[in-house]
């Protein structure tokens, strides 16, 4: 297929969720891994600071803050970019920058709390362990748990219902997993798998993976019946 081929994407007639988004991925493959490239390149400063723990402390800190709030817009742009490639509109550079100017501000508004959970959590069950609060410290790392199943409604809801707040984001996330949890483990683990292929494979993180996990995401939410389809 040519690089700048412009018939957009031809999934197969596929109604599992993870063969559908290898469909789509396989169908828009070189535009598919830029887009990955356009998401993954946020994470280099961190990485940078990270690997290289020498560089004074105040330019660590702006490199993680860079990537900390640049990552943000581009989850939530890269979210919008494949529901609209899920729905059969091609990938292009106006479709991305599109995506970006509509999502800046809920990325912020919406996903920033949303993600900022995960940290309170870990946060309470790590306080509860060294308090040997047992109880809590379980409570906790279970609710952590069920969060992370949960999210991956989140992106999807956050583009195609966008009148919901963020307890609405949560409220409309538990509540489908509640209606069908089975495939929402399925591509819970299948999400699970890929990013460790992903954190093994630095390659595999800035090719291809994160637009494979997403679309995952957007494919499951669409197969249950997800708003907007």
């Amino acid at each position: 297929m040519p690089f700048f081929d412009d018939s957009g994407p031809r999934p197969e007639e596929e109604r599992n969720p993870l063969w559908r988004a290898l469909a789509v991925v396989r169908d828009q493959l070189e535009r598919m891994m830029l887009l990955n490239l356009f998401w993954s390149v946020q994470t280099v400063p961190l990485i940078i600071a990270w690997a290289f723990p020498q560089i004074p402390a105040g330019v660590r800190l702006l490199l993680t803050l860079y990537t900390a709030i640049a990552l943000l817009p581009a989850t939530a742009t890269l979210f919008a970019v494949l529901v609209q490639v899920s729905l059969g509109h091609p990938l292009d550079g106006e479709l991305v920058q599109q995506c970006l100017r509509e999502q800046m501000r809920p990325s912020f508004t919406k996903l920033l709390p949303l993600m900022s959970l995960f940290y309170w959590l870990a946060w309470g069950a790590t306080i509860a362990a060294a308090n040997q609060l047992l109880i809590l410290d379980v409570l906790a790392r279970l609710t952590l748990l069920l969060l992370a199943v949960t999210a991956l409604y989140w992106g999807p809801l956050l583009v195609t219902a966008p009148e919901l707040s963020v307890w609405g984001i949560l409220r409309q996330s538990a509540t489908q997993f509640w209606r069908t949890p089975a495939p929402t483990l399925l591509i819970a683990l299948a999400c699970l798998f890929a990013l460790l292929l992903g954190a093994v494979s630095i390659a595999g993180l800035f090719l291809i993976v994160p637009v494979l996990v997403v679309l995952m995401q957007v494919e499951l939410y669409r197969a249950v019946g997800g708003e907007g389809y």
